[in-house]
């Protein structure tokens, strides 16, 4: 598989030549990072979500929290155009998609101890892309805070600023909702809208109450984006979430049970964001699926012992 770029740079202080994981030498426009490298019999990626986010929320958490690398070493990087990845002027979900086959097909070669591959949010929908181009990939594959639909997060997103509006700003919602022309059918449509909504929400501090469950990892995640100097880019987002919508024939649901390789879908109850008060897993156990009772958007930071645990018994048996 063709990469146009080498990840190259190593976000830990070990030395180049003690890493077993591959990191290196991989790609010079995308910014990979290693935590816990010794572990290098049980190497996790994960690939942050966004699009427009970056890697180094999560790294800081790993810091944080030694539960997650008890057993595990971790692998991950910034997408093209986000974090310490070389900015680019075009970008679009098919490029991020062909950068993730490469890395999963270059790290499994430079190391076989790379267990599973951890996509959160839009990271998942690019796992999920990535793991139906490319059927001979055979790592195991954990989606996090991923709708069952690809239009959901657009809907649920504009649905949280509404209410939102309705509730502190009626006149202000009133005369959007006169001025303002979308088919709530067409997530691509929802663009201008969403943005006149945002321009004018003056309570965006309330919308995390949507989409997490677990208040100490809540406020812990928000001072650790507080603290984290890399900003998170609306253009990249807008021109990723934009490719997506002008693709021709996407997915109607995502078909998880269809996927050649084992996968792990886990949803939190509290996520309205990706529908999760509405998910069920699927009757026929294709695939393994598991509802957290207590989590958001984020059931991999909200219950760090569940998640673990449930990892574990996937590598392990695939099913939990």
């Amino acid at each position: 598989m063709e990469n146009n770029g080498r990840l190259l740079q190593i976000a830990d202080n070990t030395p180049v030549n003690q890493l077993n994981t591959g990191c290196n030498d991989m790609s010079e426009n995308l910014h990979c990072w290693t935590h816990n490298p010794k572990q290098h019999n049980a190497i996790v990626l994960f690939v942050h979500g966004g699009p427009g986010s970056h890697s180094h929320y999560f790294k800081e958490w790993l810091q944080r929290y030694p539960i997650y690398s008890e057993r595990f070493g971790w692998i991950s990087y910034d997408q093209r155009g986000c974090g310490l990845s070389a900015k680019s002027p075009a970008l679009t979900h098919q490029d991020n998609v062909n950068d993730l086959i490469a890395i999963i097909h270059r790290l499994g070669v430079r190391h076989p101890g790379l267990c599973a591959v951890v996509g959160h949010s839009y990271g998942a929908r690019l796992l999920y892309d990535a793991l139906k181009q490319d059927d001979t990939i055979e790592t195991k594959a954990v989606f996090l805070g991923r709708s069952l639909r690809p239009d959901i997060p657009a809907k649920r997103n504009f649905l949280i600023d509404q209410i939102l509006m309705k509730i502190f700003q009626r006149d202000d919602y009133a005369t959007l909702m006169q001025e303002v022309e979308y088919d709530i059918q067409n997530p691509a449509s929802l663009w201008s809208a969403k943005q006149a909504f945002r321009e004018k929400l003056k309570h965006r501090d309330l919308r995390a109450l949507f989409y997490w469950s677990n208040f100490q990892a809540m406020d812990e995640y928000a001072a650790i984006k507080a603290q984290t100097e890399l900003q998170e880019s609306d253009e990249v987002f807008k021109q990723i979430t934009g490719s997506i919508h002008t693709q021709s024939g996407p997915d109607d649901v995502y078909d998880f049970g269809s996927l050649k390789q084992a996968s792990l879908n886990i949803m939190g109850a509290g996520d309205f964001v990706m529908a999760g008060d509405t998910y069920t897993a699927p009757a026929d156990n294709a695939y393994s699926a598991r509802m957290f009772s207590k989590s958001g958007h984020y059931p991999h930071l909200e219950e760090p012992e569940q998640f673990i645990a449930t990892l574990e018994r996937f590598l392990l048996h695939r099913h939990v």
